[in-house]
């Protein structure tokens, strides 16, 4: 790390804490003030990242760290390469992505080392960094509305370790990036409304 990327924004936060939702609302907001914006996400959906979304569904079957090494490979060709985040940059665009290393922090570090996360992902660092963070039961009980979750108490366990990670990441991330974190239970347009604050766009 060390490189900050001007007009590149990241948008994180544990399952269920609206990060795709408000990717499309800020997208939807720049552009309407002139902005040419090019809205991403991880995984992606290039061949790498179509693997990884396989591994989550358990259509395929690897070890924890050989999926943090696929996360790694999935983000070097998200921000290098053909049509990625520096080759928008260089053209102007503001780019948005719905996660970024710090995810790989967050949730990996749940079976491997912070060293060995820390030497996958060693990438630029966004401008602003949106960390949107409901109590881990709001998220919880978004997850259950949209799926048929396992154990509540299981997933309620991990969601408690995964913002800790987060918490962790954030201890420890360049201090060039900006953090904006929207702490608290918020409706969409309200969320939306504290990281346009944020980012000053009001």
């Amino acid at each position: 790390m060390g490189r900050i990327l001007k007009d590149f924004i990241v948008i994180e936060g544990l399952d269920g804490a609206g990060t795709t939702t408000q990717l499309k609302i800020l997208s939807k907001k720049l552009a309407e003030m002139g902005k040419n914006v090019f809205s991403t996400f991880e995984p992606t959906d290039g061949e790498i990242g179509r693997l990884i979304r396989r591994v989550l569904r358990h259509e395929v079957e690897i070890d924890k760290k050989s999926l943090a090494i696929l996360y790694s490979a999935d983000r070097n060709e998200h921000v290098f390469g053909k049509n990625g985040i520096l080759e928008k940059l260089e053209e102007g665009q503001t780019v948005i992505s719905d996660r970024y290393f710090y995810s790989s922090y967050a949730y990996q570090l749940l079976d491997a080392d912070y060293d060995f996360i820390r030497n996958l992902n060693d990438y630029p660092s966004p401008e602003y960094l949106i960390f949107i963070d409901p109590p881990v039961d709001t998220c919880l009980e978004r997850i259950i509305k949209r799926a048929d979750e396992a154990e509540l108490f299981e997933k309620k366990e991990l969601l408690i370790k995964v913002r800790k990670n987060y918490q962790k990441c954030f201890e420890r991330m360049d201090k060039k990036t900006k953090l904006i974190h929207i702490e608290g239970i918020f409706d969409i347009e309200e969320t939306s409304q504290k990281i346009f604050q944020g980012l000053n766009l009001l």
